[in-house]
């Protein structure tokens, strides 16, 4: 993460990364976002064949890219069945394990419940915010389930129009596991995700995400289930699919905003140095685990 910041009025275009093409070409839009006064144009998970250039001077725009990741996916056709296919005999096994040791512990019988209705989400929100304030995300990064009204209201008019979904994972009816998905033009996003640390050795993410998956491929309106960016093992092991993606944003051209592009890029260099030198010195799951244990 880089050190350096500052105010900007932008503009993030909304368009979904599966239905861009794979190479990025500058918006249609942007000479009149720029009239309006907008200082930068962004565009999340643009697909990619390979790197491209950081910092770039077009006719129309500065163009920086800081960042570029493999984003998953998961396509929902054909059934659950035939998805599990995609796993070697190995990791089926594995999974399968996990999920018979949890329901032992359980007393033979898994709790999982999906919530989508209005009436059910109010429920759903109350047990969830139980987790995700024990979570790492909301001790240490601040960034679990939100907790003003805005979000509960957005949450309830889009489960009175089915675009919701939410699940949680129980143990001795507590829940220790959840996953927060809103749905848009049929594409289910991974928005918010926590667990009880208190039971990380029984995978509980692992176990509600199987059950999530399982339900989803049999909603008609759902397509695809989109774990939106970061990479990870979880996404990687239950994708089908994955892509190539960078952060694309074009400036406007001014002397400034290349000033303040090449000192952020400077920066994020120096941050992503000390990042390799952690990983070489095989420090860095040291230190997260430190700052998780103690938030």
């Amino acid at each position: 993460m880089s050190v350096l910041a500052w105010p900007l009025n932008a503009c993030v275009l909304k368009t979904h990364f599966t239905k861009l093409p794979i190479h990025p070409t500058v918006p249609a839009e942007l000479p009149k976002l720029f009239r309006d006064s907008v200082d930068v144009v962004v565009t999340r998970s643009h697909p990619i064949e390979s790197s491209l250039a950081k910092l770039s001077i077009l006719p129309q725009a500065i163009q920086y890219i800081p960042s570029s990741y493999r984003r998953y996916w998961v396509v929902l056709d054909g059934n659950f069945e035939d998805y599990l296919k995609k796993f070697s005999a190995k990791s089926r096994n594995t999974l399968l394990r996990k999920i018979k040791r949890f329901a032992e512990l359980s007393g033979g019988e898994i709790d999982w419940r999906e919530y989508c209705k209005p009436e059910e989400m109010h429920e759903f929100y109350k047990l969830a915010m139980e987790v995700s304030q024990k979570t790492y995300q909301e001790r240490l990064l601040d960034c679990g389930l939100p907790s003003d009204q805005q979000f509960q209201e957005n949450m309830l008019a889009l489960a009175a129009e089915d675009n919701v979904r939410g699940y949680l994972l129980f143990y001795q009816k507590k829940p220790i596991a959840y996953i927060y998905c809103p749905v848009h033009d049929g594409i289910a996003l991974y928005e918010y995700v926590g667990h009880d640390p208190e039971y990380q050795r029984w995978s509980p993410g692992t176990l509600l995400q199987y059950f999530a998956l399982q339900r989803m491929f049999t909603a008609s309106h759902i397509k695809i289930f989109d774990f939106t960016e970061g990479e990870g093992a979880h996404k990687a092991f239950f994708a089908t699919n994955n892509q190539y993606c960078a952060d694309v944003y074009y400036f406007r051209r001014t002397w400034l905003n290349l000033i303040k592009v090449a000192l952020h890029a400077g920066s994020d260099k120096l941050s992503r140095g000390i990042v390799r030198v952690l990983e070489k010195l095989k420090l860095k799951a040291y230190i997260k685990k430190i700052l998780r244990s103690t938030a």
